[in-house]
């Protein structure tokens, strides 16, 4: 039998692997993040979400920020001063200019360590975010039961692909071994995973969470409304969204632009994940007339995707 101490100690280290290459993928990826959506103003403020606080799924990660603040002493004529500052809102300052540099819009606390007497700073650490302008995303202006009114308007015998869709998919991080590797290779480290400085390595809670809020698949059973649509010549079907739960994604936003492949076995497609980011999708018919695919996606963390498309409306020929 296990020893029971034993056990724990290995799901500590897992859980700890875990969170670390989490940490190392987001900042592995920050450096080629598209951001031809942004919107940036050298005179907007910097927005906080606080500790704690739901990121929007429409923020891409730029980068990580840790700052301490400082604090020097100095001799001015004659007497000691003080320069620098370790309080919280000037270290807060800091980071925000940071992520204005990096061309972000916005910033994701992640951590706020307290002077104590280890440190006589603040710390904090945050994610330098960029957020994706949805205010112009495109959508179908329709409700569902005037889509279902011009499917069966006829005038013309409608493709296999137009109709609306039931989606369920199913997504899961692979943990590969660099990603795992990497994080043996600096467990114990003193960093930011460490910060009373133990020497003891130490992923924190609210950065693990803040991370899985961005997994590409956030709703994993929706509608979709499949229809000819303008737009983009080389994708000529466009798949919107009916039944959104997520705030950042409303009724009729714009989920895939889809196209036949060359070979006339299935449908390619640009998909939007939840994040509003798009991967491609290759989706191949069963025996059932349903839509499936499998992919690999990259957002920071490799995520591997199934999903199946199945026909509600109209009801699918044999």
């Amino acid at each position: 039998m296990k020893d029971p101490s034993n056990v724990m100690k290995a799901t500590r280290i897992l859980r700890e692997l875990w969170g670390l290459a989490l940490l190392v993928a987001f900042l592995s990826s920050s450096r080629c993040a598209t951001t031809a959506l942004s919107t940036r103003s050298a005179d907007k403020p910097i927005k906080v979400f606080d500790l704690g606080q739901r990121i929007p799924r429409n923020s891409i990660i730029l980068g990580i920020s840790h700052s301490s603040g400082f604090r020097q002493e100095r001799y001015l004529a004659g007497s000691l001063s003080s320069i620098g500052s370790c309080r919280y809102k000037p270290i807060l300052r800091i980071i925000k200019k940071r992520a204005k540099a990096r061309g972000g819009d916005a910033i994701a606390i992640l951590y706020v360590g307290k002077p104590s007497k280890w440190k006589s700073c603040f710390t904090i650490k945050a994610f330098l975010l960029d957020m994706i302008d949805i205010s112009n995303w495109p959508r179908l202006d329709l409700t569902e039961e005037e889509i279902r009114r011009d499917l069966d308007a006829g005038g013309r015998t409608l493709d296999d692909i137009e109709g609306i869709w039931a989606s369920h998919g199913r997504s899961e991080v692979i943990m590969d071994a660099a990603a795992v590797g990497w994080a043996g290779d600096y467990e114990g480290s003193q960093n930011m995973g460490d910060p009373l400085g133990t020497g003891v390595w130490r992923v924190l809670p609210s950065v693990i969470q803040a991370m899985q809020q961005l997994s590409p698949e956030e709703q994993s059973s929706f509608r979709v409304a499949i229809i000819r649509a303008a737009g983009d010549p080389d994708y000529p079907y466009a798949a919107y969204i009916l039944d959104p739960d997520i705030p950042e994604w409303q009724a009729g936003f714009l989920k895939a632009r889809l196209r036949k492949l060359p070979d006339s076995t299935g449908y390619e497609a640009k998909w939007y994940g939840s994040t509003f980011q798009a991967d491609l999708r290759e989706f191949h018919p069963d025996e059932t007339g349903a839509l499936k695919t499998k992919v690999i996606v990259e957002q920071g963390l490799k995520y591997s995707i199934e999903q199946t498309l199945t026909k509600v409306y109209p009801p699918q020929r044999h």
